[in-house]
């Protein structure tokens, strides 16, 4: 691993790790009681943040790919939708961030947190998109608060429980990196290949 940045974890495991999560996300559509447990903001932020400034970029494209594809997969025609659009947006602004912190010694407190924070945002925007766009919601503070709380009435689950399972996959995912980035740095495999930080 390199010195100065005893943390950062090898392509050999990181490239496996997104590639198993975009993966998921994709798989977990199509059963309702795994509604939002993949692990958006930690494949965008942590996933940035670990490989640095130069491959910043690399989450973006797996993730708004699995927006394409689900889009073919649940959506008919597919295609790019404004949700779509809003959604990659966010996804190169939370990785540009996430990125440039990489730079920054002890990586794992701050990828949690800054995971666990950007999960908020995207959840906030996310359904204030919806607010702002469905006819079902009252275009007031209540209406705004109830998608952002209960979502529509009859419609299951709840609004909040999405957040719930965005935070619960997030931190299961900063744990995982976390594991395999000690599990390395034990091996102290010769010849490990690190992702340069810019």
């Amino acid at each position: 691993m390199n010195p100065a940045f005893p943390e950062r974890l090898s392509l050999k495991w990181l490239v496996p790790l997104l590639l198993l999560t975009v993966g998921y996300r994709v798989a977990a559509s199509s059963f309702d009681f795994l509604g939002n447990t993949a692990p958006l903001m930690a494949i965008t932020f942590g996933g940035a943040m670990l490989l640095g400034a130069r491959f910043w970029w690399l989450p973006v494209v797996l993730l708004v790919s699995s927006d394409l594809a689900l889009g073919l997969v649940h959506g008919g025609g597919g295609g790019i939708g404004f949700y779509t659009l809003m959604s990659a947006f966010f996804y190169v602004a939370v990785a540009f961030i996430g990125g440039k912190a990489g730079r920054f010694g002890k990586i794992w407190p701050m990828m949690w947190c800054g995971t666990l924070l950007c999960g908020v945002l995207f959840y906030a925007v996310a359904n204030t998109y919806s607010w702002f766009l469905w006819s079902g919601y009252e275009k007031s503070p209540i209406g705004w608060w109830q998608a952002q709380t209960t979502g529509v009435p009859g419609i299951n689950p709840p609004a909040w429980m999405f957040l719930r399972n965005s935070l619960i996959a997030d931190s299961i995912w900063c744990a995982i990196a976390g594991l395999l980035c000690f599990v390395e740095r034990r091996s102290q495999v010769p010849g490990a290949v690190t992702v340069p930080v810019s």
